[in-house]
């Protein structure tokens, strides 16, 4: 009998027949025997961790439909640049030169205008760098800058290669963002080598995002707050961690590497062994397989700085 009442199920889980069950114990308790007692405790303790669990798996699949209603507005989360045909249509053709600035400052509206006459030279007659210019302002907010040397890194060979080196090359700091870093062999070579750098003396920060690194154990972004490295979590998933504003349609997709303010990596390449190769892998459009892969550029000289503003 006492089996009866100790087996929770979610059939008899409601709250009239919980009701009921503990109206039933209470009346077993004045009838049974010592050992009878003790051992319908031990199924009733059996039937309160079923209940602990059950209500675990509601609370796991609220969460998941939460998440799931959250990435739907994945799609309007990057949707924040200005619309580029809009920007080149409303800028005037004829505009003030633009503010450029080199490794030693900002340059004088004179320099300004004689760098820009000379790239309207090397082209036909057209209006379109001017648009150009104007398009850049307004999305970056950024001047022009000058004197920076640019290196195409083609896929994620050429653009880890590159990384770990100047990683290695660190004096002062490292800042690293990006939206996922996995714990697979890629991502414990680059925590290897940041917290090598760190024991070194070299000021590492690093800034993930939470939704592009979910799968990645907490493990280990812990062993690497644990030896210094100042790590933060970009729009946490658990509201709870989040600091002011929530809101998971709006990822950081940026993947910027920046060593002592002098070398700058950027572009579409994460922290994760799909992009080893120098194909990052495929998928089928209508039926036919499309390799992809992504690119990074390597940027040295005063473009830099604006990258630091990024991170920071």
């Amino acid at each position: 009998m006492y089996c009866h009442y100790s087996t929770i199920t979610v059939e008899n889980y409601p709250e009239l027949q919980a009701k009921n069950r503990r109206r039933n114990f209470k009346a077993l308790e004045m009838t049974e025997e010592p050992g009878q007692r003790k051992r319908r405790k031990g199924k009733a303790d059996a039937g309160v961790y079923f209940v602990i669990q059950y209500h675990m798996k509601i609370v796991k699949s609220f969460i998941l439909f939460f998440l799931f209603v959250s990435i739907l507005g994945l799609s309007n989360g990057c949707a924040t640049l200005p619309k580029v045909s809009e920007k080149i249509d409303e800028a005037p053709a004829e505009q003030k030169a633009p503010q450029i600035v080199s490794s030693k400052g900002l340059l004088s509206p004179q320099k300004s205008k004689a760098i820009m006459e000379r790239l309207k030279s090397s082209v036909d007659p057209t209006d379109i760098l001017e648009r150009h210019n104007a398009v850049l302002e307004s999305v970056t907010e950024s001047p022009l800058t000058k004197g920076n040397k640019v290196t195409l890194l083609v896929n994620g060979q050429a653009a880890y290669a590159a990384m770990f080196k100047a990683i290695e090359n660190a004096k002062d700091h490292i800042n690293l963002e990006t939206f996922i870093i996995e714990d697979d062999e890629v991502g414990r070579k680059f925590s290897d080598l940041l917290l090598q750098k760190q024991a070194e003396g070299v000021q590492v920060n690093l800034i993930y995002d939470s939704m592009g690194s979910y799968s990645t154990p907490p493990a280990f972004f812990e062993r690497l707050r644990d030896r210094g490295i100042q790590v933060v979590e970009f729009n946490p998933i658990n509201p709870l961690k989040a600091h002011g504003h929530w809101l998971l349609a709006h990822p950081d997709h940026r993947k910027i590497l920046i060593i002592d303010g002098k070398v700058a990596i950027s572009g579409g390449i994460n922290i994760s062994s799909v992009y080893s190769s120098s194909l990052s892998g495929k998928r089928e459009v209508e039926g036919v397989p499309l390799p992809w892969r992504d690119t990074d550029v390597q940027i040295e000289g005063p473009a830099v700085a604006e990258f630091q503003k990024l991170f920071f």
